[in-house]
């Protein structure tokens, strides 16, 4: 195998923790999201957006 092929491999022991930011960054993620749908953009991608531009996400070793 080489490099990248193992650090493709799930381990065992990630923690992924998912908070939302404060206040303005959920409102932003949403309207980014509305003006995409509104612009002719696919409502997962818009949707996915909006899911990280509101939710930090914090993935740590066990």
């Amino acid at each position: 195998m080489t490099r990248m092929e193992k650090a493709m491999v799930p381990r065992r022991g990630l923690r992924i923790d998912l908070t939302l930011h404060p206040l303005p960054f959920p409102l932003v993620g949403l309207g980014g999201a509305w003006l995409g749908v509104q612009a002719g953009a696919d409502v997962a991608i818009a949707a996915l957006v909006a899911l990280v531009v509101s939710v930090r996400i914090k993935i740590t070793r066990l």
